[in-house]
């Protein structure tokens, strides 16, 4: 019975060793994933879908609606019409604004119409992607994109509309252009870029200006007003699928030519003269060649594969765990006392700890031991005051034992010993002296009487 509990007593033990160890482990690792988990809600709740019906409709009270800048804009004496179609936005943006909020739903087919409109159109897009800068012609790249949307100043911006605001949050996206374009202007940290081709083309690299609930922070609101507001009329195109045009049915009384064709769009812009689109592209998702590969700049790399958000999480739990690893590499604290599982006899202990010091050769910290061992014996008895020093310990000593002041200083105080032998001869001596201290009384106490050993005033027997 009493063997049964030893072994429940130390399976316990062990398992509460198990569990400090485990919550020391698991405590800052909780704490980097808490952390890491509540960066990445906090930027997906701050980061709107462009696919919500909300996002910057001129028809939404919603934070992310543009309900607001709709009203700023009318009330400088525009005209604003919606249009959720981008046939019907093309035909009516003629010598007007186009406002495209969500570039990324434009089908290849009217991106590659933008260019056909009139001269003296405005088109503005919001974060357009990649295929929607290549479908419509623009010589331009998409540059570094940061985690959130930064304010910058303008740096001197000359696009009709905005050359007096201040800073705006309009970089999360920078563009790279060709400068030798005409027309071609940029600002905002390469956040905003101009291009007349011969429509001016403005590309803004974040939806943050536009936005209900950003709209009154930093000069969000002039930009985007005047943005929009240089022509009378302003054409919005509230898009949030992705746009598929109707296909119209081929002739089949006609056998189909196996030759290539090129197709040329109308210069007028009518949707009605849009019978087909492109063979290459004739699936309207995307602005692929043909054979499965991407057209986005800089090829089918794995950097466009996946979006950024993802590369900045690895990159957060890559250092949480190098942080892990340097913190569980280095000690934890200092050595803890725990119930031993067995009892051990002294004598073993006492044998043990000499043995590791014997096998360590650390005869240093051994005379250390011995001598503290002997002063904690010794100053008690001579009675000394508190803040004593070690002079004075040993002219006490010395004048207890009658021992040579020297001699009392270097087994008290003296070098380590060089070998074995003059460990042993210190522990000797210093048994010595502290038995000497033990056994002589301090000056004005008498001695003991006992049978034995006769007082100071007590003589022999005559």
């Amino acid at each position: 019975m009493t063997a049964a509990s030893t072994r429940a007593g130390a399976r316990r033990a062990a398992l509460r060793r198990g569990w400090r160890r485990g919550r020391r482990t698991l405590i800052p690792f909780g704490v980097a994933a808490l952390l890491i988990v509540v960066t990445l809600v906090g930027h997906a709740i701050d980061t709107p879908d462009t696919g919500d019906a909300d996002f910057l409709s001129p028809v939404s009270e919603a934070p992310i609606g543009a309900q607001r800048l709709a009203e700023v804009v009318r009330s400088r004496g525009v005209t604003v019409v919606r249009h959720t179609d981008p046939r019907a936005a093309l035909v009516d943006a003629g010598g007007a604004t186009l406002f495209v909020p969500a570039a990324e739903y434009l089908d290849p087919q009217t991106t590659a119409v933008l260019e056909s409109l009139p001269p003296h159109t405005r088109v503005v897009l919001v974060d357009p992607p990649a295929r929607t800068l290549e479908g419509a012609g623009l010589q331009l790249a998409r540059g570094h994109r940061r985690w959130a949307t930064a304010s910058v100043p303008s740096g001197g911006c000359a696009i009709q509309g905005i050359t007096e605001t201040a800073d705006v949050a309009a970089r999360r996206q920078s563009y790279v252009g060709n400068r030798a374009v005409r027309g071609h202007d940029s600002c905002y940290g390469d956040g905003v870029v101009r291009f007349t081709y011969p429509q001016e083309v403005v590309v803004v690299g974040a939806a943050d200006p536009f936005r209900n609930d950003r709209l009154d922070e930093h000069d969000n609101r002039a930009f985007a007003a005047g943005l929009l507001a240089t022509r009378s009329r302003l054409v919005w195109l509230d898009l949030h699928e992705r746009y598929v045009p109707p296909k119209v049915a081929e002739p089949t009384d006609e056998p189909e030519p196996q030759v290539d064709e090129t197709y040329d769009y109308p210069d007028s812009g009518d949707p009605g003269d849009w019978e087909r689109p492109p063979p290459e592209q004739d699936d309207g998702l995307d602005g692929g060649d043909g054979d499965g590969q991407s057209s986005g700049d800089g090829g089918n790399s794995i950097g466009d594969a996946f979006p950024p958000w993802l590369w900045a999480m690895l990159a957060t739990l890559a250092a949480a765990l190098v942080l892990l690893l340097l913190w569980a590499g280095r000690r934890l604290g200092p050595a803890v006392s725990e119930p031993l599982p067995v009892e051990v006899r002294s004598g073993e202990t006492v044998l043990g700890r000499g043995r590791l010091y014997q096998r360590a050769k650390a005869r240093g910290p051994a005379a250390a031991v011995l001598r503290t061992a002997a002063l904690r014996r010794i100053e008690p008895a001579l009675g000394l005051e508190p803040d004593h020093t070690s002079a004075d310990v040993v002219a006490a000593v010395a004048a207890r034992t009658g021992r040579d002041s020297r001699q009392v200083d270097g087994l008290l105080y003296g070098p380590d010993p060089a070998h074995d032998d003059e460990l042993l001869d210190l522990a000797r001596g210093l048994d010595t002296v502290a038995d000497e201290i033990g056994d002589v009384p301090a000056a004005g106490q008498p001695r003991d009487s006992t049978p034995g050993n006769p007082g100071p005033d007590q003589g022999e027997p005559r």
